[in-house]
């Protein structure tokens, strides 16, 4: 039996995740990298991973940031090649990636509905597959992590119908696929935050009444920190949450809980 300090290590584990320049992508992957894991990060903008880069160095790990377009077949198969030559595979993909567009119901038309939908169900299904069938599924072990949101539990009064729709599917793709592939000893689990202050939403926060209206309906009193986010990550793609799968943790300050 392991210790309980290797049981929350990523000493040799190698890692992807998805958005990962990103507000909470980048999150996650220092909080990887720390923990001894070697880290890709894929994303529109892989010039922004600078910063990982620095702490990669300090903790003697590897990062590698690739720019991806992961609604397209081909650069996730280009990302896959390039993470295999570098790393020599994989063992835990965070699906991080997501878009919302604010628009009312009544006007979502069917191109903004099928971006939200493309990008934070389908290309999620497109990279965790491709993942799946190169690494995973062969070696016999993986960690999958989703960021769903507490909007795939609950609405919310206007603006977000395309958002808590792609939602709603990640947690249960997070289930059924726990239930396929435990056979091959991978896990799939899911991060469902409320709001963490990143350079998307900061717009919202910003705003007193917003805010108030916000923290008044957590028991905590607060919003999330990308640390709280971090941890459940670490805890749910470590060995200490090997027999943990089809599970969907609300990360949110007791939110979901209150009426």
């Amino acid at each position: 039996m392991k210790n309980y300090q290797e049981l929350f290590s990523l000493n040799g584990k190698r890692a992807l995740i998805t958005g990962g320049t990103g507000g909470l992508g980048s999150a996650i992957a220092r909080a990887f990298l720390q923990q001894g894991a070697d880290v890709a990060v894929c994303g529109g903008h892989p010039e922004k991973a600078e910063p990982l880069k620095t702490i990669a160095s300090e903790y003697e790990r590897q990062l590698l940031a690739i720019r991806c377009d992961i609604c397209q077949a081909n650069e996730i198969n280009s990302m896959l090649d390039q993470i295999a030559e570098t790393f020599g595979g994989l063992d835990i993909l965070v699906n991080s990636a997501g878009m919302n567009r604010l628009i009312p119901a009544e006007e979502y038309t069917e191109e903004a509905f099928d971006q939200v939908m493309g990008l934070n169900v389908r290309a999620l299904h497109m990279v965790t597959r491709e993942v799946g069938r190169r690494f995973l599924i062969p070696q016999g072990y993986g960690r999958i992590l989703n960021l769903s949101s507490v909007k795939g539990f609950i609405g919310t009064t206007s603006d977000y119908l395309a958002y808590c729709t792609s939602k709603g599917a990640v947690n249960m793709y997070t289930k059924q696929l726990a239930c396929e592939w435990g056979k091959y000893h991978i896990t799939c689990n899911a991060i469902a935050p409320t709001f963490v202050r990143t350079p998307i939403n900061a717009f919202q926060l910003d705003d007193p009444v917003f805010y108030q209206k916000l923290t008044d309906r957590i028991p905590l009193g607060r919003i999330g920190r990308e640390e709280d986010i971090a941890a459940a990550a670490l805890y749910l793609c470590s060995d200490a949450a090997q027999f943990v799968s089809g599970q969907v943790l609300a990360v949110d300050g007791g939110l979901t809980a209150m009426q």
